[in-house]
């Protein structure tokens, strides 16, 4: 299940601190978070889930990253 929370505590700030390259939310990165929010607000279904499993994919990558060290 999607939850829209998710995307707009993800959306303020990676949790791992760095956003690659590859994360769909470093287009916004430069936006305020009202800016964020409305552009959360403005996305279908399928956009939220493609960043929520993106979101988890990368974070589960850089804690096993960070386990290896």
């Amino acid at each position: 299940m999607i939850e829209t929370t998710d995307l707009y505590c993800i959306a303020y700030g990676c949790p791992k601190n760095n956003r690659n390259n590859d994360c769909p939310l470093l287009e916004i990165e430069h936006l305020s978070f009202t800016e964020k929010k409305d552009w959360i607000d403005k996305l279908d279904k399928e956009s939220e889930e493609f960043i929520l499993k993106h979101h988890s994919f990368c974070t589960k990558r850089k804690i096993t990253k960070q386990g290896k060290k």
